[in-house]
């Protein structure tokens, strides 16, 4: 009975190691295996993500590059096309996509649709075509980049992930990018004129959304006979203060948020554009100043077309009443080109209304208001 014993406990304890062993090494591997799955988490996980960005850099780049070509522009070649250029703006934007890599990989497909975009978000996403615009509603472009099968070289690889199984990934990322007529303008990004709504409806064709055009050499009614128009070319017109013209002639000095009215400020308005944002409807408006003053239309002068051209096209705010010493809301943006500008005893600007969308681009702009041919620049709405 001892002898039966002692021989069982030689032999459990000979065994026991190699068990212990055995059961070490199946533990061991399981951890292995957690520590290969947490590795993947984050070794391919946090590659995966970068390999996103670099597709969302792309997609935003094109449709960035495509949208400005909703509109006619000299460097989309579109100059005489209609408006929205959805055709020259999806060329554009697919024409960008192949500018830019991921994982070393450069891009070749992609697809590009367009709509309008409501910033609102009713309705929601980019509604194609044929669609009925409102008055929230955008032109946009959209881009879409994936690197899946069949697509940019396939799915992303992973590093560690195929120990559980995962070898590649799809990635792929979308923008939207669209150009309005602006609704608000972001500091400096105003000439500190103020045009009478009159004034622009006699030079605007509201219907065809671009400037009306001479017929003769002979300037409209109530217009100074030094202005000598060119036919077929947009109206030159004079610019006074309303103390010198009826509303559909004037136009006034304004200082958008505040009533100061000195020279030395509104000169450094000349040079730098609205201290504040200015936005359509906002109150208590943009203020009107009273007086003229023969020095500011000399600084005009040397920054217009005429002089140094810094000031040769401008955004100015357009208003109803031109009741100086008063604040006046404002009811759309325009897009005017300074040829010169006139002090003395004849006070005035000389200019034209434009729709160049190559200098009509408003710095700080968004949002949407009338037509007027002042532009938003391209903005990402998605």
């Amino acid at each position: 009975m001892n002898r039966s014993y002692a021989r069982f406990t030689r032999r459990t304890r000979t065994q026991a190691p190699g068990r212990q062993r055995g059961a070490v090494a199946i533990t061991v591997a399981f951890l292995m295996l957690a520590l290969l799955g947490f590795g993947a988490i984050a070794i391919d996980l946090g590659y995966l993500l970068v390999e996103r960005n670099e597709l969302q850099n792309d997609v935003d780049a094109a449709a960035l590059a495509g949208a400005p070509c909703l509109f006619q522009r000299s460097v989309c070649g579109n100059l005489t096309a209609t408006q929205p250029d959805w055709t020259t703006a999806t060329n554009m934007a697919t024409s960008a996509i192949k500018l830019n890599k991921s994982g070393n990989m450069t891009m070749t497909q992609g697809t590009v649709t367009y709509g309008y975009w409501n910033l609102t978000g009713t309705p929601s996403g980019l509604q194609p075509l044929p669609y009925t615009p409102g008055a929230n509603d955008l032109p946009a472009v959209s881009v879409k980049v994936s690197r899946s099968t069949g697509q940019n070289g396939g799915p992303v690889s992973t590093f560690l992930a195929w120990a559980i199984g995962v070898s590649s990934e799809p990635v792929s990322a979308q923008a939207v990018a669209a150009i309005s007529y602006p609704g608000n303008v972001g500091n400096g990004g105003l000439f500190p004129v103020a045009m009478s709504q009159c004034m622009y409806n006699t030079f605007w064709d509201s219907t065809n959304n671009k400037p009306k055009t001479a017929t003769s050499a002979t300037p409209p009614s109530g217009q100074p006979s030094s202005v000598v128009e060119t036919a077929g070319q947009p109206y030159m017109f004079a610019i006074t203060s309303s103390y010198h013209a009826g509303p559909c002639e004037a136009g006034q000095w304004t200082t958008f948020g505040t009533t100061s009215n000195d020279v030395p400020y509104i000169q450094s308005l000349i040079s730098d554009g609205n201290p504040t944002p200015v936005a359509i409807g906002q109150s208590p408006g943009t203020y009107m100043t009273p007086g003229t003053k023969t020095v500011l239309y000399n600084n005009v002068n040397s920054c217009s077309a005429a002089g140094n051209g810094s000031c040769e096209y401008v955004t100015v705010p357009v208003v109803s009443s031109l009741a100086t010493g008063a604040y006046q809301p404002v009811v759309a943006f325009a897009c005017l080109k300074i040829d010169s500008a006139t002090g003395g005893s004849n006070k005035y600007i000389v200019v034209e209304m434009s729709n160049n969308s190559d200098k009509c681009q408003t710095k700080g702009g968004s949002g949407i208001g009338p037509a007027y041919g002042a532009l938003t620049p391209p903005h990402l709405v998605q």
